[in-house]
């Protein structure tokens, strides 16, 4: 039986309005306070550039009307083109600083955004919700017509405009009051169809988000990084990506044609209301003209009127979508900023300054949109200054595990426990500083060799504990063969003088930079992967040192690399399967003897292989 797909409830904007318009101003207000004055100027300009358009026809006509001599029209048309003239480049230069104050506080709204993003718990990059709002934050801050940054200039604009349609309005009435009330109830008619067209499009916002993040997700990376064109090649990859692209990218049309369709059908709609509501309006006035009830002149200026009414009515209605569109996004800004941290931002109970225990108690674990927890009702606990190694198949939750350890990620149930104490009794910051990494997925800056270790400037570097560091990694060799030692840059793409590192060597940076950090607990999460067996030999051998002042947990899915250590857990169905020394383990003959005699068997046939 077919299960029903349930509607998904229409979105509304948390905040108004007004709410938003408040909002930004007070964002001007801090940082570019100027704008909030500047669109005022512009007000008496655009009523004399709607006086100059009005009268300009009628007096012209009535100058040639009431006098034969060429110079006196001529100077009447060359006084209106001059005070046309100097009305343009007025608006002109207010325009030019008025979009640069625009830009000024859009891009603090930007930086706002990346900073809170920035700063915010790591947890929620796994929430699909909050990739969601990600996405409404980064639509609503991506350029200068964006994110209510407007709001000044269209109250401005639409200042100017009342007082246009009072300019207007006033001159249609000495023809027929008649006249305004039916322009009004034409534009209110195109403004129900506009409201209908923004709601609908804005609804969908997220579809079309989502497609666009799925597209970029392919072409970005294709696109800046030709490292990709190797796989592409080899694997025969150029027309599998071509017809996905394709895929999307018509999925995308079809959304843009929905939006399409509906702005052809507000557009007939309002065409033929306008052809109504203008048409009936200029049959009065040739009807009146007709009859001889108004002159040429009064004929020029009424139709000039009422066709300028027309384009402020119009004007309005622009001003009052912008408005709303400005609105919502405002309002999915504020609400992406307002997503809640979990962990404790204030102050907290003091960090440890020396190795401490960490327990689990019944802690579970699934990701987001998971068809089965990662980790479930697991429990343990590791001494303070105790080595252990978690083992596994990939997909057991060894890397889970040790990001929910650092405040990475929260547990769904159960609790976990720093030197007695749960993570959010500590400050997030400071529970940070606690640990050092060395992941499987990583970050190198184009800096020098010595501020990736240090993640520090250049006048911050302790130069004697680098060179320390770098001799216990095993990445000595390598900064010795380079003309500038450890103050080498790194991505040859990003200097002309610098070099790039091989896999191996990478990992080496990975290790001096957390030697570097010296922090009371360390986790290696296959730190060997990429090591020659030299490298990793000597790594084994450092082991002790490397983890001498510090609890330490190291990660590997190769079973004979974790004798070192002074406990081992098997990670295997959500649970921990076993604990003990690599001894205990293999006598008792379980699951941890099994995989190691299954991995122990390929590496003897392989060395079976080289000595034959």
């Amino acid at each position: 039986m077919e299960k029903t797909k349930q509607k998904e409830p229409k979105r509304k904007p948390k905040y108004g309005l007004f709410s938003c318009v408040a909002y930004i101003y007070s964002l001007i207000w801090k940082n570019e306070r100027q704008l909030v004055f500047v669109g005022i100027f512009t007000v008496p300009i655009s009523l004399a550039l709607s006086a100059l358009t009005l009268y300009s026809p009628p007096a012209m006509l009535s100058a040639l009307e009431r006098s034969g001599s060429f110079s006196t029209v001529a100077l009447v048309i060359a006084g209106l083109l001059l005070a046309q003239l100097l009305c343009d480049i007025s608006n002109n230069i207010l325009a030019t600083k008025i979009d640069t104050c625009e830009i000024y506080v859009l891009s603090s709204m930007q930086y706002i955004w990346l900073t809170h993003r920035r700063c915010r718990d790591w947890y929620h990059d796994y929430d699909p919700e909050v990739q969601k709002w990600n996405e409404r934050a980064d639509r609503a801050t991506a350029n200068n017509h964006t994110a209510g940054v407007h709001f000044p200039m269209d109250f401005a604009n639409m200042l100017a405009q009342i007082l246009n349609f009072l300019l207007f309005g006033a001159v249609i009435s000495l023809l027929h009051p008649a006249i305004i009330l039916l322009l009004a109830v034409g534009t209110a008619l195109n403004t129900v169809m506009g409201k209908w067209e923004r709601d609908r499009n804005w609804a969908e916002r997220d579809v079309r988000n989502d497609l666009d993040k799925k597209i970029n997700c392919i072409v970005w990376p294709i696109s800046t990084d030709l490292s990709y064109a190797k796989d592409i090649r080899l694997y025969g990859m150029k027309q599998f990506l071509r017809d996905r692209i394709a895929q999307l990218l018509d999925l995308l049309l079809a959304e843009e044609k929905k939006m399409a369709r509906r702005s052809i059908l507000t557009a007939l709609v309002n065409f033929l209301v306008i052809l109504i509501r203008d048409g009936a309006a200029y049959a009065f006035l040739i009807a009146e003209t007709v009859h001889g009830n108004v002159s040429a002149a009064s004929f020029v200026l009424y139709f000039s009127a009422i066709t300028s009414l027309s384009e402020v009515m119009r004007n309005i209605l622009e001003i009052i979508n912008k408005m709303s569109e400005g609105a919502m996004q405002v309002s999915d800004f504020r609400e992406a900023m307002e997503i809640e941290d979990r962990l404790n931002r204030g102050a907290g109970i003091a960090i440890p300054k020396q190795p401490f225990s960490i327990e689990f108690r019944n802690v579970s674990y699934r990701y987001p949109e998971g068809e089965k927890k990662t980790l479930d009702n697991v429990s343990f606990r590791i001494e303070a200054g105790e080595n252990i190694a978690l083992v596994g198949l990939n997909g057991a939750g060894k890397t889970t595990l040790t990001m929910l350890m650092c405040g990475m990620l929260l547990p769904d149930e159960g609790e976990i426990l720093l030197d007695g104490h749960t993570l959010y009794e500590y400050n997030r910051d400071e529970l940070y500083s606690l640990f050092g990494i060395v992941p499987q997925k990583f970050n190198i800056l184009p800096i020098s060799i010595a501020q990736n270790i240090a993640s520090a400037a250049e006048n911050d570097i302790d130069r004697d504990k680098v060179r320390s560091c770098i001799e216990l990694s095993g990445l000595s060799e390598k900064i010795a063969s380079l003309p500038k030692g450890a103050d080498t840059l790194l991505f040859r793409d990003q200097h002309e003088d610098g070099v790039d590192l091989s896999g191996g060597e990478t990992q080496k940076l990975l290790l001096a930079r957390l030697l570097y950090k010296n922090p009371p607990c360390i986790i290696l999460d296959e730190p060997t992967a990429a090591l020659d067996p030299i490298a990793e030999d000597r790594m084994y051998r450092n082991y002790h040192r490397i983890a001498a002042e510090a609890t330490s947990v190291f990660i590997s899915h190769r079973l004979a690399s974790t004798r070192f250590c002074e406990r081992i857990f098997l990670l295997d169905g959500a649970r921990i399967a076993e604990i003990g020394t690599h001894d205990e383990l293999m006598a008792a003959g379980g699951k941890y003897r099994e995989l190691f005699e299954i991995q122990s068997k390929y590496y003897k046939e392989a060395e079976k292989d080289v000595m034959e």
